[in-house]
């Protein structure tokens, strides 16, 4: 694999009630949620221009893109394996009922595993880098976590204690000798 990925998170939700909405329909960006991905756009601008950008097929991730496509002038393409993790029967209950650690490597409680995530991921890059060179990629914390941890060649006890805030933007560089990954966003 060559080439340079942009991964963004989506922006804040709307999620009054505070719940866990994981794949549930309906969660789209706050008024917050857009500027910050606003912001992320601008962050972008330097690096431009882009050959693609893809989305996870949730709905804040989609209104995430569709900001981002407005400044780059793209399509979004939208593919199922930047979906946020599927932690089943926890959807719509409150974040105290989560198991600690939810994500694992072989999957807790009806919570998809970390090598699942990473299997996805990575062979969506895998696929995404066959055809294009510079990449913008709208996904969720959890499956951008793992990813960023595998390029990074990190364990997965990191995943807890990540900084990944809402619209923030991490570039891999992927070549010959390795990935480089760099946060763009916020610094």
């Amino acid at each position: 694999m060559s080439g340079t990925i942009y991964l963004v998170r989506h922006g804040e939700v709307h999620n009054p009630e505070q719940i866990i909405y994981g794949r549930l329909p309906g969660f789209g960006l706050s008024n917050l949620g857009q500027e910050q991905v606003k912001a992320a756009g601008a962050a972008l601008e330097p690096f431009a221009p882009f050959d693609v950008l893809y989305s996870s097929p949730l709905q804040r991730a989609q209104e995430s893109a569709a900001l981002l496509a407005k400044t780059m002038q793209l399509p979004v393409s939208i593919d199922e394996r930047l979906a946020e993790t599927d932690i089943g029967g926890y959807e719509g209950g409150g974040f105290d009922a989560l198991p600690s650690p939810y994500v694992t490597e072989t999957g807790v409680a009806g919570i998809e595993s970390a090598a699942s995530m990473r299997h996805r991921f990575m062979a969506w890059a895998t696929d995404a880098l066959q055809q294009d060179a510079s990449i913008v990629a709208v996904s969720h914390r959890d499956p951008i976590g793992v990813a960023l941890l595998e390029w990074q060649g990190l364990g997965l006890a990191e995943l807890p204690g990540m900084d990944l805030p809402t619209a923030s933007v991490h570039r891999i560089e992927l070549d010959g000798e390795g990935p480089v990954v760099t946060r763009c966003w916020p610094k």
